[in-house]
């Protein structure tokens, strides 16, 4: 396995890496940053949580030359949440060249995003609406700028931003080096490429998988309530040499650990509101053995590459199945056994089945023993796994469907679950007429069939759910 030396990186990037506990590059870095830092256009198309940021966030920063002050670099970003991670990475792995990284989003005062360009920004990561603004206003000027890089390029589209992420591609140089990331490549990203971008080196890489013979997955289903004792509980009966314990916010890492230190459990927080200083005392320490449990997010996970963790504990189920497997990716490795146990409460169920689907395995109920690998269903019948409680739904004829955008996403805590029983419990629809669900940061996406689609948008819009006030349109393309 190669290392990021071996990449081509300066050694500033290599000792912040080196810092930040970075070990060795994912697939997509080893293919993706050779590439870049050779002036490749390049198009990566890969899930989040494969290390995209470090795939063209290193390369990029290589190429700021620190003397100069102008805009150098453009980040083009979907949501103002995944603005402010990437900036945040930026930060970091650029600190030690000295590079300032400055983040544009809407929703904050425009005239302090103005003072801080003119301050001098090297590098800008922006969503793209705020980008074309300040572009508007004459406050952020590409004349300079010879690195553009699209991320997440598919949720700009679902979102209908891709009209103004052409028009700021037209007004950036012509002899920039582009690259564009994206999970999925619809035609009008293929078509964007085409147009924008020279001879692109296209990688591909798949979403990590499952090390099914080294990892024994279980689930305990309990209350929301009771899920403290129950994670004490297997903490203790399982006693993990080293464990990462998954959770979802940032609030509820802390919630957590202080709930776990009065049940006199030891164990240390990492999330994203954490000063710098503190996050990389605690990664050392959990990757030199001082520390043996771990509660984190999966934003400040990210780059924790230990071969010493025996034990996962989700202790929120993932909002997606890929989120699943690159956790509990984290266990099971240089031919070690490890256990990933999961975390559910009763209206999970369907989750967890989703998960089990998407990665074709079976999560088993929790024993103190790793239980035997249960027999294969015969002819897909996945009943003999564990009872389901399941009624019967009458499911509308196939037919043209409406995507609608629901504002709400995982930073309110909404599940797929919770959007479907939304859109059930508030009309006449059944779960079948109810399609690809997706949960994003700050909104989801659903579809339903057309006919039925006002319908749900009247009365669905207004209900609540965790607290959040739900508001239905349809997404524009």
């Amino acid at each position: 396995m190669p290392s990021f030396a071996d990449l081509g990186l300066s050694q500033p990037l290599l000792e912040a890496l080196h810092h930040l506990g970075y070990d060795s590059p994912t697939p997509i870095q080893e293919q993706a940053i050779p590439e870049l830092l050779q002036g490749h256009d390049v198009i990566g198309q890969a899930q989040t949580g494969t290390g995209k940021t470090a795939a063209f966030g290193l390369p990029l920063l290589d190429y700021i030359d620190t003397d100069l002050d102008e805009v150098q670099a453009l980040v083009l970003t979907p949501t103002r949440e995944l603005c402010i991670q990437v900036t945040q990475a930026l930060r970091a792995y650029g600190q030690r060249r000295g590079i300032e990284v400055v983040a544009v989003f809407g929703g904050a005062p425009i005239r302090n995003q103005v003072a801080q360009l003119k301050q001098g920004a090297q590098v800008v990561v922006g969503t793209v609406g705020r980008v074309k603004d300040l572009m508007n206003r004459h406050e952020l000027v590409l004349s300079d700028a010879r690195y553009v890089v699209l991320d997440e390029a598919d949720e700009m589209l679902d979102l209908g931003f891709f009209e103004d992420v052409e028009w700021i591609l037209s007004r950036a140089p012509s002899g920039r080096q582009t690259a564009l990331f994206s999970a999925t490549m619809p035609p009008e990203i293929k078509l964007l490429a085409e147009k924008r971008m020279f001879d692109p080196i296209t990688i591909k890489v798949r979403a990590a998988q499952l090390t099914i013979d080294t990892v024994d997955q279980s689930y305990i289903e309990v209350s929301d309530r009771e899920k403290p004792d129950a994670l004490a509980r297997v903490l203790k009966a399982e006693n993990p040499e080293q464990a990462i314990i998954f959770a979802r916010t940032k609030i509820g890492v802390d919630r957590l650990a202080r709930r776990l230190d009065d049940l006199g459990l030891r164990v240390r927080a990492l999330h994203g509101d954490m000063s710098q200083g503190s996050r990389d005392g605690v990664m050392i320490a959990f990757k030199g053995g001082r520390e043996r449990l771990l509660v984190a997010t999966d934003v400040a996970a990210r780059g924790l590459d230990i071969s010493g963790v025996t034990h996962v504990v989700n202790y929120d189920i993932p909002n997606s199945p890929d989120v699943y497997v690159h956790r509990i990716g984290r266990t099971g490795r240089v031919g070690r056994s490890g256990r990933a146990i999961t975390l559910i409460t009763p209206k999970q169920r369907g989750d967890l089945e989703a998960i089990e689907k998407h990665a074709k395995t079976t999560i088993h109920p929790w024993s103190q023993e790793p239980a035997a690998k249960p027999p294969v269903p015969v002819n897909g019948d996945r009943e003999t796994r564990r009872p389901r409680h399941t009624k019967p739904r009458k499911a509308t004829t196939d037919g043209e469907c409406v995507k609608l955008i629901v504002s709400g996403g995982r930073a309110q805590g909404i599940e797929p679950a919770d959007v479907i029983e939304a859109i059930v419990d508030n009309s006449h629809l059944e779960g079948e007429d109810i399609r690809n669900v997706r949960v994003l940061e700050r909104f989801s996406f659903v579809e339903v069939p057309a006919a039925r689609a006002g319908e749900v948008i009247d009365k669905v819009t207004g209900s609540a759910v965790r607290g959040t006030k739900l508001r239905l349109e349809v997404a524009k393309r």
